[in-house]
């Protein structure tokens, strides 16, 4: 990584390593503040619970410092075992609170969809259907190149409904069937279903 912004920190004065919710941080304080960030979490978590607004950017978070983490872990050159073993703590501690945040109730439903990215030199539509919806996102099938952390446009065919939703994975069954999966972006109830009906009928 190569940039000439010093840390956001008041004081810090150490080089850019790597930015967190648009703010530039050194790796010690990358790590402080990841471990920071995660401990309230999880608080509030074990305490009163998220809303809708809190899940968005514990979401956001979980896959910003995740991402970032795994860079710095991989590509880091000067990189000491302590400071590897931070690295390494904090990605297996977001996808602890990754599998929180999935614990929602899922419910298996075809419904007609419109994907569409509009990404630069690579924008692309499909028709398509949903296999698994749950409160957050959906199982769809998709045979676009969609990597994850990118944003796509969902459009319901039979309500005309729209949501932004961003990209978690892709991966193939088979080669006439490619599996993704999406997390809506900002959007409550995007599937119109009585969820609490959903979790007592598991």
């Amino acid at each position: 990584m190569t940039n000439t912004e010093d840390c956001s920190i008041a004081g810090c004065g150490q080089a850019f390593a790597t930015s967190l919710g648009g703010e530039p941080f050194c790796l010690e304080h990358f790590i402080s503040v990841c471990y920071e960030r995660l401990d309230r979490y999880d608080d509030f978590r074990k305490g009163a619970g998220l809303n809708v607004t809190e899940m968005e950017a514990l979401r956001r978070f979980i896959h910003e410092c995740t991402r970032h983490a795994d860079e710095i872990e991989h590509e880091a050159m000067d990189l000491d075992n302590l400071d590897r073993a931070k690295l390494l703590h904090i990605i297996l501690s977001a996808s602890e609170l990754g599998r929180y945040l999935r614990r929602s109730p899922r419910k298996a439903a075809s419904i007609a969809v419109r994907l569409s990215s509009d990404k630069m030199g690579g924008s692309w539509e499909e028709d398509t259907e949903t296999v698994v919806l749950s409160r957050h996102g959906a199982l769809m099938r998709c045979n676009h190149v969609a990597k994850p952390g990118e944003t796509i446009q969902v459009v319901r065919a039979d309500t005309g409904e729209k949501a932004q939703a961003r990209v978690a994975w892709q991966r193939p069954l088979n080669r006439d069937d490619v599996r993704i999966g999406v997390e809506f972006v900002a959007c409550e109830n995007f599937w119109g279903l009585d969820w609490g009906a959903v979790e007592e009928a598991r």
